[in-house]
């Protein structure tokens, strides 16, 4: 055989070769990692959306219960007061009726702006004692130096305005009902209040 033609074969195998041994290699070091490397953030990325969309609508506003108390607060000092609480009588910032909610006014005793307050509410019913309890951040509302606000649970939307369980004791019950309710923001001591609920249903505003 032609020394030339022998020599153009044996380049050709060992080409042949290094063709098949680099796709091997590629098929193999590409597919086995790519599993759990695309596996784990598609996991994470339902998980984080789950989560988001929970905390959009505010579990504490759909399932009813006696939700825990988080506020952790030992300050002392004395920095604002709960100048009103009602749960009916109720009436808007212009002082026109609105349908009956957990609605309480803060005020600010001292010269600087106060914000960051969280509030927890527990209602029980007097008649069976069935007790529920929520808790919400009150995101968005501030109190000026010395000034007053209101804080809503009516599911309104606004500053000042927060969700409710209209599904639990307060949306469902003609008993009478007691409201205990906590606030708290840091570098002042919590402030407490309560209210209740005479028996019967929700009024009719303007009535």
């Amino acid at each position: 055989m032609n020394k030339n033609v022998i020599i153009g074969i044996a380049v050709a195998v060992v080409a042949v070769g290094a063709f098949v041994l680099l796709s091997g290699g590629r098929a193999t070091t590409q597919n086995h990692p790519s599993v759990p490397i695309q596996a784990v953030p598609a996991h994470t990325s339902r998980v984080q959306a789950t989560t988001s969309t929970a905390s959009a609508q505010g579990a504490e506003d759909i399932v009813p219960g006696l939700y825990p108390n988080p506020i952790k607060n030992a300050a002392t000092a004395k920095g604002f007061v709960v100048s009103s609480i009602m749960t009916e009588n109720n009436v808007d910032a212009a002082g026109n009726p609105v349908s009956d909610h957990l609605q309480f006014t803060l005020k600010n005793l001292t010269n600087k702006t106060l914000s960051n307050f969280e509030a927890y509410y527990s209602v029980v019913d007097a008649a069976n004692g069935k007790q529920e309890g929520y808790y919400k951040q009150l995101t968005g509302f501030s109190l000026p130096p010395q000034g007053s606000g209101t804080v809503n649970f009516d599911g309104a939307s606004g500053p000042g305005h927060y969700g409710v369980n209209m599904h639990g004791i307060y949306g469902t019950a003609t008993d009478k009902l007691t409201f205990k309710v906590e606030v708290s923001t840091p570098g002042y001591a919590p402030v407490y209040a309560t209210a209740t609920k005479a028996p019967g249903g929700a009024e009719v505003v303007g009535q």
